[in-house]
């Protein structure tokens, strides 16, 4: 036990003195002479040894008391768990939780505000000659010091709204780490915090980091509840995006409204301007799916924003996507020996049309790498036993995110087939098989991803091709899926998945001896959907807070040039230059992320272009959006973190929810442990009101005799 001011316990001296009173206090009797005894009889007299007990148990509750009372003055502490060594020196870590929930209101105004003058108060609270270390949510590498008094004050006053939100386990490791240096000092970590259940999750992963000597204190205050609607995701019916055509972005709403609500606006903008608005209606305990449809007026890298109105819960409303939106398809045919002038006119009849298709045609023995590395799709005609390099460039280019279609020649096939086949994740090639009549193919699986859209609805009876001469396969691969296959449900037409692209395999050539597939009505539908999906350009999107790495497919990055990150309404002061690095399939490129702002941005290459400035280009748009689980505004009970935290073995930690001019107050009950001066004080009384007992009924015994006298 401790005491805040003991020299008061000086006056328990000064219980002598009625212990003195007491013994040196002798009673006067007065004789009274009585003419008979007999009416004496009947008095109740009280034995002597009854009287002397009954006077110093009165003595010794008036005693009691007293003590309680000068007790009660030198404010005695009942040391906690915490507060078990407190002197000397402090080493005190304080983490700022910045996330861009914490901008909402609390019951003192904003909760981040509100944290702030907690932590001055907190620092102001403390000895001058203790240190501090102050940290926020993005993890600022100028944060990793120490700093004095007057310096922390300054710091958390400089304390911004930031857009990380670390999960409570990266923030704990963080400060432990920071304080494993603080041999022979107490350690104190504080985290001021709003208790978000989707960053404050503690998994047995946490349980190996418990260091048994750091205490660990949580600040935080209850939110007001708010009910808040965001954009979650958006998505392309289709992979590729191309100038001209109509397109439809498929919207997701969620939220934790309590009751339905009709015609909320939705939003759509494309490079700054207006593209389609709409609208929404939500239900109690379901998402909203909507769609949105306009058409791209230009080509090149876009930026996206789906926006929605929520008050007062804004920071998640708009969604920024950054994509690229082509002029055409570029396919390039790659034909052998072996491909027959009416291959070729019906190649050139599919995808003649200039406004959709960029083509290029070249030889399979004079292959143009560069040209080949361009392309969104590439076709493979009439080549008997591919090469190494083919079979590698083709590789190379699909698992990059491009698409492969493969027409083989008749007859048998060379060694190369079966190396690109199985490369591809595919099984290779087997007999080539004959017949002397047409046999007419079984099915159409029109389920397949690839006829999205190409049928209003499912079709009973398809006039399917005929063939005369196929190259037979073995069951297809595990990404393989079958297009068009025999009644017998052996495969012909096939389409599978390598990497980030994907390749298409016919088992006939289109040469009319084997098979009516080049003047088929089916073709022409099936081979603009390889085309049209032929590039996955997804949408690029990540999240503020969490650095990250982006691979750029195709980017050959020439000699000097540096890539620079750059927000799309910034000019060119606001170029952050990035790292980078060349890996196979492009450039690798280090996003640094924790401190961006939400919007949206570009990737730029700038090379130096002598007299004229620099030359600087657009290699991706990207946007840049708040962490999703920052959406969630559920918050732990405070009673249910603290168990949280002993389940995973923070043992040495506490959970404060007060107000700023009570924080202290609880910060130092922690510190020097629990008063005991109001207990003492209802001690006190209570050994005064049994002293007034006692007292009481004494005077009422010594009066029964009297008033039973005559």
């Amino acid at each position: 036990m401790q005491f805040v001011h003991p020299e008061v316990l000086w006056a328990l001296s000064a219980l002598t003195i009625p212990v003195l009173v007491h013994l040196f206090s002798f009673r006067r009797h007065r004789k009274v002479s009585f003419s008979q005894t007999a009416f004496l009889k009947e008095v109740r007299m009280e034995s002597r040894s009854r009287n002397r007990i009954r006077n110093w148990l009165v003595l010794l509750m008036r005693l009691a008391a007293m003590a309680c009372i000068i007790l009660a003055f030198a404010e005695p502490m009942w040391p906690t768990e915490d507060g078990e060594d407190n002197s000397g020196q402090k080493r005190v870590s304080i983490y700022m939780d910045t996330s861009p929930s914490m901008e909402l209101e609390g019951r003192n105004g904003p909760m981040l505000e509100a944290a702030k003058n907690g932590a001055l108060a907190l620092v102001e609270s403390h000895a001058a000659t203790d240190q501090f270390h102050v940290v926020s949510s993005s993890f600022d590498p100028s944060d990793r010091r120490w700093l004095n008094k007057e310096e922390a004050l300054e710091r958390i006053a400089s304390v911004q709204p930031g857009h990380a939100a670390p999960n409570i386990r990266d923030v704990l490791f963080h400060q432990q780490e920071f304080l494993s240096d603080t041999d022979g000092k107490q350690r104190l970590a504080y985290l001021f915090t709003d208790l978000q259940q989707s960053s404050h999750t503690m998994t047995g992963e946490a349980a190996g980091m418990v260091d048994s000597t750091l205490f660990v204190r949580f600040v935080t205050q209850a939110a007001q509840p708010k009910v808040n609607i965001r954009v979650d995701s958006a998505w392309f019916d289709a992979p590729m995006r191309l100038i001209g055509r109509s397109e439809v972005l498929n919207v997701r709403i969620s939220h934790d409204a309590q009751r339905p609500v009709d015609d909320l606006p939705l939003s759509l903008s494309i490079n700054g301007r207006k593209a389609a608005i709409g609208s929404y209606r939500i239900v109690p305990g379901l998402t909203t799916d909507t769609v949105l449809r306009f058409r791209h007026e230009e080509s090149g890298p876009v930026h996206a924003m789906v926006s929605t109105t929520d008050a007062p819960v804004t920071f998640d409303d708009a969604l920024h996507v950054g994509y690229n939106v082509a002029e055409n398809v570029k396919v390039v045919l790659v034909q052998g020996r072996e491909s027959t002038p009416a291959e070729q006119v019906a190649l050139g009849r599919l995808f003649g049309d200039a406004a959709l298709h960029e083509v290029q045609s070249m030889e399979a023995a004079a292959l143009d790498y560069a040209s080949l590395d361009a392309a969104d799709l590439i076709v493979l005609q009439g080549v008997r036993d591919p090469s190494n390099g083919l079979v590698a460039a083709l590789l190379r280019n699909v698992s990059s995110g491009k698409s492969l279609m493969m027409l083989p020649p008749a007859e048998a096939l060379g060694t190369g087939w079966d190396e690109l086949l199985v490369g591809l994740g595919a099984h290779g090639v087997a007999d080539w098989m004959t017949s002397e009549e047409p046999v007419r193919l079984g099915k159409l699986h029109h389920d397949h991803p690839l006829f999205a859209g190409v049928f209003a609805r499912a079709p009973r009876r398809v006039d399917l091709p005929t063939v005369r001469g196929w190259h037979a396969r073995s069951p297809t691969g595990s990404l393989e899926r079958s297009l068009i296959s025999f009644a017998d449900g052996r495969e012909f037409l096939t389409t599978g998945l390598k990497g980030l692209g994907r390749y298409h395999f016919c088992a006939a050539p289109f040469d009319p001896k084997w098979s009516n597939l080049a003047q088929h009505a089916l073709l022409v539908p099936t081979a603009l959907r390889m085309a049209e999906t032929s590039r996955a350009t997804g949408l690029q999107q990540f999240t503020a807070g969490s650095d990250v790495a982006v691979l750029l497919q195709g980017l050959d990055r020439a000699t000097g040039a540096g890539l620079a990150l750059r927000p799309a309404a910034g000019d060119a002061a606001e170029r952050l230059l990035l790292e980078s690095g060349t890996v196979p399939g492009g450039v690798e490129v280090y996003l640094p992320l924790r401190d961006a702002v939400p919007g949206p941005y570009f990737i730029e290459s700038i090379a130096a272009a002598g007299n004229n400035g620099d030359s600087v280009s657009v290699v991706m748009a990207l946007g840049i959006n708040p962490a999703r689980g920052e959406s969630d505004l559920s918050i732990w009970d405070v009673e249910d973190w603290k168990q949280a935290l002993t389940t995973e073995g923070w043992r040495r930690s506490d959970v404060i929810s007060s107000d700023v001019e009570d924080l202290v107050q609880e910060v130092e009950v922690l510190e020097a442990g629990q008063p005991l001066w109001l207990s003492l004080v209802t001690l006190s009384l209570l050994f005064l009101l049994i002293e007034m007992t006692l007292l009481k009924r004494k005077s009422a015994m010594r009066q029964a005799p009297e008033a039973s006298a005559p």
